[in-house]
């Protein structure tokens, strides 16, 4: 799960890194970085802009990710206790030969 989480951050650090780069358009995070710390707008300003917003955007799609399969990987064991020792074609159980 780990592996999964991991290889779903770097994408949509990635994207969201990337796609404040290409598009002019101030993000949330990225575009108040500077008024919190003083920086000064320079040529490095859109970098700091765009990894603020990959790193931001891509810990809450991350965190999204993990809990849904969390949810989900604890309802199929669940599911598969529910139907441990039930035969396939019914739902009576199984007689255990001693």
């Amino acid at each position: 799960m780990w592996v999964r989480g991991g290889a779903v951050f770097l994408a949509f650090f990635l994207l969201f890194t990337l796609a404040s780069l290409a598009v002019p358009v101030p993000l949330f995070p990225g575009s108040i970085i500077h008024t919190l710390f003083g920086l000064t707008v320079d040529s490095y300003a859109p970098f700091v802009s765009a990894l603020a917003n990959g790193i931001t955007y891509g810990l809450i799609v991350w965190l999204v990710f993990f809990l849904a399969t969390r949810r989900l990987d604890e309802s199929g064991v669940s599911d598969y206790k529910n139907r441990k020792g039930r035969s396939q074609r019914g739902n009576k159980k199984r007689a255990i030969k001693q």
